[in-house]
């Protein structure tokens, strides 16, 4: 009989602790609630859109300006120039770029030249960093 109080007791001891622990809980979750997702984090700048030089345009000197209209949720811009379209013999690279417009110098004549821009937003999550590259391509005369 002594065996059967003493886990009667310990039983209705364990069920109170339980439930005292469940409302002290959710006083807790009360004071200090979970922090919410911060979903603008997760947007992907938009793809901006190359004004100038104009797609297959001849520029007829060693320098060009390459222009893009601003991206509305970018804060900088990723930009690649190369001579090839798959960008693997680069010329100019600007990972931060602040502006909409970028000088080219030195350009070769009677070459082709591929450059795409797409939108960065660096206090994003990974994984959404960067937008979509919008790309063109112009070439120089002479030779």
């Amino acid at each position: 009989m002594k065996i059967f109080v003493s886990v009667l007791v310990f039983v209705t001891a364990l069920t109170i602790g339980v439930q005292t622990l469940a409302n002290d809980n959710e006083d807790m979750n009360a004071l200090f609630p979970p922090p919410q997702p911060n979903l603008s984090l997760s947007e992907r700048p938009t793809k901006p859109e190359l004004t100038s030089p104009a797609f297959f345009q001849k520029v007829g000197d060693s320098k060009v300006t390459l222009e893009w209209k601003a991206s509305p949720n970018s804060e900088a811009y990723h930009v690649q120039v190369a001579t090839d379209p798959n960008f693997k013999w680069l010329v100019k690279e600007e990972s931060l770029y602040k502006g909409t417009t970028l000088d080219l110098t030195g350009l070769a004549p009677g070459q082709h030249y591929f450059w795409r821009v797409s939108g960065v937003r660096p206090g994003n999550k990974a994984g959404h960093l960067q937008g979509a590259f919008a790309s063109s391509m112009f070439a120089t005369t002479g030779k």
